[in-house]
């Protein structure tokens, strides 16, 4: 398919699905204007947001949001002009603004009213720097330590403000309840570290309903409530009724392709409804069908490159040994009859060249099918091949076991070989007289260590051939650790860790 098809496919399903959030848009809005169509024939029951009891958090948060801005500056400088603070209080007024009625993006709506109180201003040192609308101290009270007389109790919320305190606990204080009360506000910089004042606020008389008409808060609040009621119920029944079907055809999607996962192409994505998520089956079924295709051209390769390889071992190695016992068979014959002694030096030679002959097609076989998967125990496969090692290479070699749990098959591989090539290593280079192996199984992890006696090498030098390099990369396939220690004349130690699922 063309990407300009696939754009205009999408595009056809942008469109349906904004035509269907209008609809339910629509029908959510009618059936709003058919409810408050009968209760404007009603009478309006009063709603007076005011009765409820606010906490000290709210208020605290009312008073903190909306004077923190004002303050900052004036409050920043050095010395602090009292005048200035004066002027500011006399522009500003007790406005109590609500927590928003309704927000729907950048609409809202908000009630707010005045309260009769007053206000002061501290500074960080205790003087008053300014007060507004209070008969409680006179105009020559600024720039002299903060009265604590003048309201009941105001000493320790003043004193908790200017060290800094947050709690709105700590920092209000009720005289009658709903009524009257105060509370000290500190003014901390842009940082919030320092505190540059504190603002007490006095309120003696909290607005009520008769401030407001309660028909229009009554009108508001109820449009409110009908129309989150009714587009939820409306949005609810039509997603409903729209996604069941869907999602019933997703989900044949989701079976087929963790089918396929699984290596299982037997069954394909049927789905003539012939909009979009039509188009996505027919292109997922073309995919699978090429998957089906690549996987088997990859497995025809694989046999193919595995042939290959099996032909170039068994010509590099096991035929030209062949070769040679049969060159030293032929050389024997010959001088059998005029010189039997250097026959048999040929015989002997051609034995031992056959005996490598045959250590080679075992090792082979083995590593076209390991024994761990005739069913065996994982530990006793790994013992049984290592007396076999020790019998042959004349090396003792012990294996020590510490608990049990099957292993997945890919681990247990990566062992068995890292096995075969470190024992080789011991074999080819280590001039060792003992061996010994450790196999140790946890609940999320197996760890695997060979330690000889040999000779040992220095890790740090570049060494020939590709057996560690190989190890470490089996390993680290797995998400496991990989480590070798050794130094010349103290033996070689190759410890693995492979977490285990």
């Amino acid at each position: 398919m063309s990407i300009e098809r696939i754009k205009s496919t999408f595009r056809r399903l942008q469109w349906k699905l904004t035509l269907s959030y209008s609809a339910v848009t629509v029908s959510s809005l009618f059936v709003v204007v058919l409810i408050l169509g009968y209760l404007f024939s009603m009478a309006f029951v009063p709603i007076d947001i005011y009765n409820r009891v606010l906490t000290p958090e709210a208020w605290f948060r009312v008073i903190a949001e909306n004077s923190s801005h004002i303050w900052l500056p004036v409050m920043s400088q050095d010395p602090i002009d009292t005048r200035l603070v004066s002027a500011l209080l006399q522009e500003s007024d007790l406005s109590i603004t609500d927590v928003n009625l309704i927000k729907i993006g950048d609409f809202q709506i908000q009630m707010g009213t005045d309260a009769q109180g007053s206000a002061f201003i501290v500074g960080p040192d205790g003087i008053l720097l300014g007060f507004v609308d209070s008969n409680l101290v006179s105009q020559y009270a600024v720039g002299q330590p903060m009265d604590m007389g003048i309201l009941p109790g105001l000493e320790k919320p003043l004193e908790a403000a200017l060290n800094g305190e947050v709690d709105p606990e700590r920092l209000f204080v009720t005289i009658e309840p709903h009524e009257s009360f105060f509370m000290a506000v500190p003014i901390l910089d842009e940082t919030d570290q320092e505190v540059l004042g504190a603002a007490v606020i006095y309120i003696e008389h909290l607005p009520t309903a008769d401030d407001i008409p309660t028909f229009l808060l009554t009108m508001v609040g109820w449009s409110v409530m009908i129309l989150l009621l009714a587009a939820g119920v409306v949005g609810t029944i039509f997603g409903a009724l729209t996604a069941r079907g869907m999602v019933l055809r997703l989900r044949r999607v989701s079976q087929v392709t963790d089918a396929w996962s699984q290596g299982d192409f037997s069954e394909f994505i049927e789905d003539p409804v012939g909009d979009e998520i039509s188009t996505l089956a027919v292109r997922l079924n073309h995919m699978a069908e090429q998957l089906q295709q690549f996987l088997k051209r990859s497995q025809a390769i694989a046999v193919s490159e595995e042939r290959n390889r099996l032909a170039r071992d068994l010509h590099d190695s096991a035929k030209q040994e062949a070769l040679a016992a049969s060159f030293h068979l032929g050389t024997a014959l010959t001088l059998f009859e005029r010189d039997p002694k250097s026959a048999k030096s040929h015989l002997v030679e051609a034995d031992n060249l056959v005996d490598s002959v045959r250590v080679e097609l075992t090792d082979l076989i083995l590593e076209l099918r390991p024994p761990f998967t005739n069913g065996t125990r994982f530990d006793e496969t790994l013992n049984e091949y290592i007396i076999e090692w020790a019998h042959q290479t004349g090396i003792e070699a012990a294996l020590n076991v510490d608990g049990y749990i099957d292993l997945p098959l890919e681990i247990k591989q990566a062992i068995y070989r890292i096995l075969q090539e470190a024992l080789a290593n011991v074999t080819r280079h280590s001039s060792a007289e003992k061996v010994d192996v450790r196999l140790h199984f946890k609940d999320d992890a197996v760890e695997f260590c060979l330690r000889d006696d040999g000779v040992g090498f220095d890790i740090h030098q570049q060494y020939g051939g590709m057996g560690l390099d190989s190890m470490r990369e089996r390993v680290e396939s797995l998400k496991g650790e990989f480590s070798i220690d050794s130094d010349p004349g103290k033996g070689t130690e190759i410890c693995i860790a492979i977490p285990v699922e």
